[in-house]
């Protein structure tokens, strides 16, 4: 207790001197007592900061762990009666005498009455000690549903469960299709998705930035739009404390602040919650930890520019935005936005082709450029995937921290299908010996049209004198699907650099890939495949004594030729040819799709 009563008398002291909210005393939970009685403050509407009132049922020790305590309080007056906790309401500062205990944080699912935990002042003023330089990118830490709960008996439906109150997350710029169906991911993050039309208003009215007022902590900012809403607890000068539990738990961090403005509380029967929107900018976000949000006035946050093109033949729509960095959410909003965009530019299903790019701009590397074509009924769906995909790849990279300076999108829509199975393949000759070329010409069929014929030339190397080879005719996902199990060392990248190169070097899905394999060994030295060496190097290399290094191939690609044509292609053809003995040829082709059917 003693510790405690100096702690807050430091406080004091260091309020008096610092400017906004100076004369502001605080309450130790040591102090705190059943039947105590005080009030909040919070926004209901506009920018108004409203009192409703407090009674003090107790104080739960160590609820979250050794030294985290919770005041426990019913909450009373306002809309509160109707509503029950409002999500928006975490960090309504609670005062009793007109000295600060702490902020609304916590509350129970289905409560028939304002119930509420409020997470003591003192644990939140310790956030303001803590480091605060921005990281190049905010780590991660999926707060999961039942994380940091409270359990009794359980009776089903979450009864028993205490949660942080609900942060509504006010989404602008996404379709009504993609927020269903990435709903569950932002749940899961404690986040209240709610479709709310606007995104930053300058326009609105901005009230004082002080205890009770309505503070956002944007994600997404632009186009496309992602606030979350809460309420400020504390200030003292440029810095300020919210919310009372984490907004999305990512300790040291850099989002941007804003004011926000509230339309209206929206009561209802499972969650009530604030309907508002971000109206100025006021500052950063520097820590996001259990006891709350902490954040300083006037600065300003960096985040990553983005940038989608959606084209077609009627029209060509771009979309700007801001993202912040984060390793897991971050991929997931752009994959929501590359979503959304063709939706709203284009239309949700149907037969279609779409050629996109994605250009990567890393810190330290060079340009990444990533192209491809979906084509089908699920065209646009693929597209999406395939698309952000290698920008997931790299920011969830478990090599290091990377900084994506830009991500740009460009997607070329079609409402015809370009798309082409893989139907034969056919020889000039039947035996071959070391050294003669084999002319191939490979059968496809497009969607809805005539059969076509790609030429090719492929080379038997001088070195293979004797043996069975085999001629694949693959497209580009069942290329990387084979590859992936005859060489998985070139697959597994080491580093980060050996990533960057694999991403780079990736085959298209309109890519016809020809290849003569041999049965014979090669190793793959980290993620580098070593072919054509003498038995006594390849000996020496299996021996290596440390382990993962270097792995053994029992396949190798003597030769190889990739054809670019029109059509995402599907299906795959293999055939068997006999090396110096003048066997003959063995088909042993897979019937595409088409054919099946």
């Amino acid at each position: 207790m003693y510790l405690r009563t100096v702690f807050f008398l430091l406080m004091g002291v260091l309020a008096l001197f610092s400017g906004r909210a100076s004369a502001i005393e605080y309450m130790s939970v040591d102090e705190i007592q059943r039947g105590m009685k005080g009030i909040g403050r919070t926004v209901f509407q506009g920018t108004r900061i409203d009192t409703f009132h407090v009674e003090i049922l107790g104080v739960l020790r160590n609820v979250f762990g050794p030294k985290s305590d919770m005041i426990l309080a019913r909450l009373s007056g306002g809309p509160l009666a109707e509503t029950g906790i409002i999500a928006g309401m975490s960090g309504s500062p609670v005062y009793i005498d007109g000295k600060l205990i702490g902020a609304v944080g916590w509350g129970w699912s289905f409560t028939q009455v304002p119930i509420a935990g409020i997470t003591p002042i003192g644990e939140m003023m310790a956030m303001l000690d803590r480091k605060s330089e921005a990281p190049d990118t905010v780590s991660s830490f999926y707060r999961q549903k039942s994380f940091r709960t409270v359990q009794v008996p359980d009776l089903g439906m979450g009864v028993g469960e205490l949660r942080p109150v609900a942060v509504p997350l006010m989404m602008s710029g996404f379709a009504p299709q993609v927020l269903a169906k990435y709903r569950e991911d932002l749940l899961g993050l404690g986040l209240l998705p709610v479709q709310a039309g606007g995104g930053m208003d300058p326009s609105l009215p901005v009230g004082p930035f002080e205890p009770g007022a309505s503070v956002g902590v944007q994600l997404l900012r632009g186009d496309f739009n992602l606030t979350t809403i809460g309420t400020l607890t504390h200030r003292i000068g440029d810095r300020i404390l919210g919310f009372g539990h984490p907004n999305l738990w990512w300790g040291r961090t850099a989002l941007p602040m804003t004011a926000a403005y509230i339309h209206e509380i929206v009561p209802n029967q499972i969650n009530s919650f604030k309907l508002g929107v971000g109206s100025r900018p006021m500052g950063v976000i520097v820590q996001d930890r259990a006891p709350g949000i902490a954040g300083v006035v006037g600065t300003k946050a960096k985040m990553m520019p983005a940038r989608i093109e959606v084209h077609s033949a009627d029209q060509d729509v771009t979309f700007e935005m801001e993202v912040f960095r984060n390793r897991e959410l971050t991929p997931l909003l752009m994959r929501m936005a590359v979503a959304s965009s063709l939706i709203s530019a284009e239309k949700l299903v149907g037969e279609t082709t779409v050629r996109g790019r994605v250009r990567i701009k890393l810190k330290g590397y060079d340009l990444l450029e990533i192209e491809d074509v979906y084509a089908g009924p699920r065209g646009l769906g693929l597209a999406v995937l395939g698309l952000t995909q290698p920008f997931a790849q790299l920011m969830q990279n478990p090599f290091q921290e990377v900084q994506v300076e830009e991500v740009a999108f460009q997607l070329d829509v079609e409402d015809d299908v370009w798309a082409a199975d893989i139907r034969g393949i056919q020889l000039k000759k039947s035996s071959f010996e070391a050294g003669d070329t084999v002319d191939v010409m490979v059968r496809l069929k497009p969607h809805m049209a005539k059969e076509e014929t790609v030429e090719a030339r492929l080379v038997i190397p001088d070195r293979f004198q004797k043996g069975r080879l085999m001629l694949r005719a693959t497209n580009g996902k069942t290329h990387r699907a084979q590859e992936i199990k005859r060489a998985p060392g070139v697959y597994t990248p080491q580093d980060l650099d050996g990533l960057v190169r694999l991403l780079g070097k990736r085959v298209r899905n309109d890519d016809l890939v020809l290849e003569l394999v041999a049965s014979m060994p090669s190793v793959t030295v980290e993620d580098r495949e070593m072919t054509a060496l003498p038995v006594s190097v390849l000996s020496a290399l299996k021996q290596s004594r440390a382990s993962g290094v270097v792995q053994e191939v029992r396949q190798t690609v003597l030769d190889q030729d990739i054809h670019r044509t029109n059509y995402m292609l599907s299906g795959s053809q293999t055939v068997l040819l006999s090396v110096g003995d003048g066997t003959g040829l063995i088909f042993t082709g897979k019937a595409s799709s088409q054919e099946k059917r």
